[in-house]
């Protein structure tokens, strides 16, 4: 009998730890709770779709040198200082965005023969926003510490301040992506992620992850630990489906994409190749919009391109002319203006002078590059003299200068001449 019960044990604990090892996304949840709240989501869905499918029936595939940035912005939201993710592994996730997206990942070698002519350098690249909602320059992140730690799909709480998230800022400039403790859909956990379709409520307009799945650094965890899951969400943010059309196995559902065999179902882990179902030759599990382990996905179709390229000029054509990426230069004035930056320009070494002006507590400083990308860091506790300061490695351009603490904030551009 005890032998039968430990064995019982052993099984239970081995599917359960298999089973959270499964990529689980939550955007086909998120937009039937959707759909449920706003019965005419629907029309406005089908009416997107109408839209996608005329401009790509206007535009034939060709080679185009047209490059779309679209500004991001990373919510995080964090109840413990382990979920306060760096700066370090918020740049990973975008480096990751910005290789995924113009099939410049490592990984490419990995697609299989059969499907590399479909694969496709989609041609989009994401930047961190230099420009908040107020015009005042910022990094792209906000970092709001809040009671929960979880948040519901059914709720989309993470996106509110209200319900202890962070409000979205405006869809029609920004991508927003929420980084949160955990994703539950009401008694259901160990959701990665979720996307809102082209066409849903501007409040809730986005993508969220959770922050153990973000990025390739820190807190990740195994086996998500390429960043691949902000690719998939980001690709459901286009307009992308599930590449087995989300039919419970019956080979008949679409993903609307052509060169994207009909598969099955999903693909967890990571199958050998040719892994066949549906009469293909084999499932392209190894495509972004399937479920296999980060390490096994490395590719959208040319298909899938021309799907994202039309949202891009349909519902989402605002992202491309927003402009968030440029810099602006916010010099706030809170503090005394004697403190001095020089040289300004410099070679990448300058000083600043704060002449006898005593900041209390931590000070901390850092240095942008105007891809929002963190060149120099160091804290300090109390200053009150001088400081100098040498950027490592910096090409020439403009740089933005963050010295903050609890109590003040100030913002310079400082440019660097080599």
């Amino acid at each position: 009998m005890i032998k039968n019960i430990s064995f019982f044990l052993f099984v239970l604990l081995a599917f359960s730890g298999y089973s959270q090892n499964h990529r689980s996304c939550g955007t086909t949840a998120a937009m039937e709770h959707l759909y449920n709240q706003d019965p005419t989501l629907k029309m406005q869905m089908i009416q997107n779709e109408k839209n996608l499918q005329s401009w790509i029936k206007d535009h034939p595939a060709k080679n185009t040198k047209e490059i779309i940035v679209i500004p991001v912005v990373v919510h995080i939201l964090y109840r413990f200082n382990s979920q306060n993710i760096s700066d370090a592994q918020i740049q990973s996730q975008i480096d990751v965005l910005n290789k995924d997206y113009r099939r410049l990942n490592d990984d490419t070698v990995n697609t299989p023969a059969f499907f590399r002519s479909s694969a496709a350098d989609v041609q989009v690249e994401f930047c961190f926003a230099h420009q908040d909602p107020n015009g005042n320059w910022t990094n792209g992140v906000t970092r709001t510490h809040t009671t929960k730690s979880s948040f519901d799909i059914s709720l989309n709480d993470a996106k509110f301040t209200s319900k202890g998230g962070k409000d979205a800022w405006d869809r029609n400039k920004y991508l927003n992506i929420w980084v949160v403790p955990s994703i539950v859909d009401g008694p259901e956990n160990g959701i990665l992620g979720y996307a809102q379709f082209p066409g849903g409520p501007a409040s809730t307009d986005g993508v969220v992850i959770a922050y153990r799945y973000f990025g390739t650094m820190g807190t990740v965890s195994y086996p998500y630990t390429k960043g691949r899951t902000s690719t998939h969400e980001i690709g459901h943010y286009l307009s992308l489906y599930h590449i087995w059309g989300d039919d419970g196995q019956s080979c008949s559902g679409s993903d609307k994409v052509s060169d994207t065999p009909n598969q099955a179902d999903e693909n967890y882990g990571c199958p050998n190749y040719p892994s066949p179902s549906c009469n293909n030759i084999s499932d392209m599990f190894m495509n972004y919009m399937d479920y296999t382990d980060d390490a096994c996905m490395n590719m959208f179709t040319n298909g899938q391109k021309q799907r994202m390229i039309s949202v891009l000029n349909t519902s989402r054509a605002s992202l491309k002319t927003s402009g968030m990426c440029n810099v602006v230069s916010i010099e706030k004035q809170s503090l005394d203006q004697r403190m001095r930056i020089y040289p300004n320009p410099s070679n990448g070494e300058f000083v600043i002078d704060f002449n006898d002006v005593k900041l209390d507590g931590n000070i901390n400083l850092s240095v942008f590059n105007t891809m929002g990308q963190l060149v120099y860091q160091k804290s300090y506790q109390n200053i009150s003299n001088r400081e100098r300061i040498k950027l490592p490695n910096s090409p020439s351009g403009i740089y933005m200068l963050h010295i903050n603490s609890e109590k003040f904030s100030i913002i310079k551009k400082i440019e660097v001449h080599r």
